[in-house]
């Protein structure tokens, strides 16, 4: 029980901290850092003009923010939230420069909310399924909403790049959302990989044709698989690697429209194309970035679990030469040990 408690904690440590935004301090001289949410409380320390705090959350125009190990206040009316812009440079001209597309306050924050809002939309309709694919109206709601959610999570990873995951950094966000964000991350990715392969079957079926789909999946798997291994082990093959799994993607979508187009027409099979395609890329990437997360957790809970079973060992009194607690049955000897003096008499090596 007291290893489960400790997974629990570090899930919380690893995905609590999901909701500061930066801010700008716009007072005249400086901002006062109060004890709690009022002009009368005590004051910490103060911020300078022009410097840049992580702010939780606001409410009543007082900000919460980081602070000593703790939690402190300021004055929300003289914040300016922090537009993040960034740059692509090219390599051959530094004083060439172009803005990355920019969403809203200036980042892709905010998409995590539509695709999270998607992915239950496409949960309802997938509980909804029977044994049959979709048709009709049901199955033009699911394939759209589908290939919204591919193009919003795509658009998404490029726009925040290595930030995409900045609800599961400690850093930017509290203990209490970690766990709820690690787990609705969790199944965000549960979702799309099962709504991947139930609306590419329903596609082929109201396409009236008919793909064989072992091109495209096992190339993914085994891309993935040597990806990793060459990266690590032979840097030189990983191009091979690339154009070969690009090959069977392009076998794929020929065998696409080889099965659809004589019966279905060159529009259903955009479509299935689009599906797998979309569907395929938005899916593997997704489970990428919560595999990482993932091994994180397992690490930590195998270290977790390491200490307390060392701690449990080292609570009890054991036999030095047969390596068994007391109060409890000696393998060794094949008797009941009911106190350290019981195995003590038959182990001389006994401390």
């Amino acid at each position: 029980m007291k290893t489960y408690v400790w997974t629990i904690i570090l899930l919380c440590y690893c995905l609590w901290c999901t909701a500061q935004t930066k801010y700008e301090v716009t007072a005249n001289t400086f901002l006062n850092i109060r004890s709690y949410a009022d002009k009368e409380a005590p004051v910490l320390g103060t911020i300078d003009k022009g410097g840049k705090i992580d702010v939780y959350e606001i409410n009543d125009g007082w900000a919460k923010i980081g602070y000593d190990n703790g939690y402190a206040y300021v004055s929300a009316q003289y914040l300016k939230r922090v537009e993040e812009n960034s740059t692509v440079s090219n390599p051959t001209d530094s004083k060439f420069h172009f803005p990355l597309l920019n969403l809203a306050t200036g980042n892709a924050e905010w998409m995590v909310y539509l695709i999270a809002a998607l992915s239950v939309a496409l949960f309802f309709i997938r509980k909804s399924r029977g044994e049959t694919p979709l048709e009709d109206g049901l199955h033009t709601v699911n394939w759209l909403l589908f290939l919204t959610t591919a193009i919003s999570e795509l658009v998404y990873l490029i726009l925040m790049g290595g930030n995409a995951i900045w609800f599961c950094i400690p850093d930017t966000v509290g203990w209490l959302w970690t766990i709820i964000n690690f787990l609705l991350f969790g199944f965000v990715v549960f979702n799309q990989f099962v709504c991947f392969f139930n609306t590419l079957e329903d596609v082929e079926y109201n396409s009236y044709g008919s793909f064989d789909k072992r091109w495209g999946i096992y190339s993914w798997v085994g891309g993935i698989i040597a990806g990793i291994v060459t990266g690590i082990f032979f840097p030189v093959a990983v191009a091979f690697v690339t154009i070969a799994f690009i090959v069977c993607q392009i076998i794929q979508i020929v065998l696409i429209f080889k099965g659809v187009v004589p019966k279905g027409g060159w529009t259903r099979a955009f479509l299935c194309v689009a599906v797998y395609l979309l569907g395929s890329l938005s899916t593997i990437l997704i489970l990428a970035h919560f595999v990482v997360l993932l091994i994180i957790v397992l690490i930590g809970y195998f270290i977790l679990y390491i200490i307390g079973e060392s701690s449990k060992r080292s609570s009890k009194e054991c036999c030095a030469n047969c390596n068994h607690y007391s109060n409890g049955y000696c393998h060794y000897h094949n008797i009941q040990i009911s106190d350290s003096d019981a195995c003590n008499k038959k182990c001389s090596n006994y401390s």
